[in-house]
């Protein structure tokens, strides 16, 4: 880090190490000089060469390729070799960074949704393992295609970005209150053999992907995009294997039950006849379950009307429209030509 600037940044630091089976973490604060070219990583490095080589944690290419120094990064999980102290201090809106809450200090801690093993180094086995557990190679099987175009690889190449760093299983909501969801990293991998036309068992994991944990956990927060250094976008690949499972018929779940009966009620009444969408996604007795809920919903005014045709939509015909022209020239997610948004290639 030659020609250092005069600026000075506090970088608070949340370290911790394992003490009788327990971890034990704390903040501490380095004065570190920056100038514009200064990363995160680059100044991780000055404080573990100049003031404290005890100081852990990961990192190697320094070139946003190895995906080794994710870290948790003024409240979102980042890169730390991609990521400039200047966009953290000032804010950069075309990289999504808002401004530092606190003038002058930079938080870094470890990636979350991970144990911890010492200040800023996680244990990515619990990750790696959801990932296997997929088989992530292609399969010989009865479905697979011997004449593959080249354009069938648009979609695969996409996923294939995947840097495997762990950012998107970190920030994932899913994951804080399901810990045994599969996450985005190993589910946009499991989209890649799915697209992929070599893959001779696409239904068989599409059944499993469907189950509990796996594609219909994601709550579709938008999280693992922004986090994704690659672009891969991990939510998207996830919506497409949830419409490829329905093409296969695979909709005896409360998931694809759900986005059954949500695309019945739009398509037919313009609105979400939401009483009744709960009744046909989990059943009579999965409905009395929530009898509690509904009770509670009741007492503030917020029951919604279960007779939708009682209100009139506006534009209806237009929304009808749109239903009818998707079914008849239904969009195949696979290719790249007929998907041009978010995670599209």
């Amino acid at each position: 880090m030659s020609d250092m600037a005069s600026t000075t940044v506090t970088f608070r630091v949340l370290r911790g190490t394992i003490i009788n089976d327990k971890l034990v973490q704390k903040t501490q604060d380095f004065e570190v000089p920056v100038d514009a070219r200064t990363t995160v990583l680059s100044a991780l490095e000055w404080i573990k060469g100049e003031i404290d080589g005890t100081l852990t944690f990961r990192r190697s290419c320094r070139a946003s390729i190895c995906g080794s120094c994710g870290m948790y990064i003024n409240g979102r999980t980042r890169l730390a070799c991609k990521t400039k102290v200047t966009d953290l201090l000032d804010g950069n809106a075309f990289k999504n960074i808002a401004p530092a809450k606190s003038a002058g200090v930079i938080e870094v801690g470890p990636q979350r949704n991970q144990p911890v093993l010492k200040d800023l180094v996680v244990d990515i086995t619990p990750f790696y393992d959801k990932v296997k557990k997929l088989d992530p190679f292609v399969q010989d099987g009865p479905e697979k295609q011997i004449h593959v175009s080249k354009d069938a690889f648009s979609q695969v190449n996409m996923v294939s970005n995947c840097i495997m760093c762990g950012n998107c299983y970190s920030d994932c909501t899913a994951m804080v209150e399901n810990p045994n969801f599969f996450g985005p990293a190993a589910l946009a991998k499991a989209y890649r053999f799915v697209a992929d036309p070599r893959e001779g068992h696409k239904t068989e994991r599409l059944q499993e992907l469907s189950e509990k944990n796996g594609i219909w956990d994601c709550t579709r927060c938008n999280m693992c995009i922004d986090a994704c250094p690659k672009g891969v976008a991990p939510m998207e690949a996830i919506v497409k294997l949830r419409s490829l499972a329905m093409e296969a018929g695979i909709t005896d779940n409360k998931g694809a039950k759900h986005a059954m009966v949500f695309k019945d009620d739009i398509a037919t009444w313009g609105v979400l006849n939401e009483p009744f969408m709960l009744l046909k996604t989990a059943g009579v007795v999965g409905a009395l379950g929530q009898l509690g809920n509904a009770l509670n919903l009741a007492k503030k005014g917020k029951i919604p009307n279960p007779f939708p045709f009682d209100h009139k939509v506006e534009g209806l015909d237009e929304v009808k429209a749109i239903y009818q022209e998707l079914k008849a020239h239904p969009i195949d997610v696979k290719t790249r030509s007929n998907d041009d948004g978010p995670g599209a290639g």
